[in-house]
């Protein structure tokens, strides 16, 4: 009977061992995984049509009721996002209350920085008298941080998603 259970739990030890990943192993698959995000976004920004979706504001600002447009399709932009903060010279907060734009950038560069699996697309966009650089640093798995420094107006930073525009709306 001793030697009946003694050979179950050795069998029971060494099912177990081969049956479980290393750590090794489990690092591995999610370095995979991150790799093919990765790949997938980059497939989405050579694309050309994708749009951001933001959430919050810097100063942590939720913009679930109002996320604003950002999209990016066949070589133009439409930008429509809020903006919150100090409007300089005679802008005015009442004249344009958001950033807006909607044409094809003065800019448009896109840097992809394999080694950090990020991507930084950077814009210059003129709507009216005021000018905006903006960049889009976009992680591995989609994840955005848009940075607008504008000519007439504080700078503001969104963070959000990159993603597929949805078919049959834009």
């Amino acid at each position: 009977m001793k030697n009946r259970l003694f050979k179950f739990m050795i069998l029971l030890m060494v099912s177990g061992s081969l049956i479980g990943q290393t750590k090794e192993e489990k690092q591995q698959e999610k370095e995979d995984q991150k790799n093919v995000a990765y790949e997938a976004t980059k497939g989405l920004i050579d694309s050309g049509n994708y749009m951001f979706s933001a959430n919050r504001i810097s100063g942590g600002i939720s913009l679930a009721t109002n996320t604003g447009r950002f999209i990016v399709k066949d070589g133009e932009v439409d930008i429509d996002l809020p903006f919150f903060g100090v409007v300089r010279g005679s802008g005015g907060y009442n004249n344009n209350p958001g950033i807006t734009y909607n044409g094809v950038p003065d800019k448009y560069n896109v840097e992809y920085i394999d080694t950090k699996r990020r991507a930084k697309i950077k814009l210059s966009v003129r709507s009216g008298t005021e000018h905006h650089d903006i960049t889009l640093t976009v992680g591995y798995g989609g994840q955005t941080t848009v940075n607008v420094i504008s000519s007439a107006r504080n700078s503001i930073r969104y963070s959000g998603y990159l993603k597929a525009i949805e078919k049959g709306k834009y």
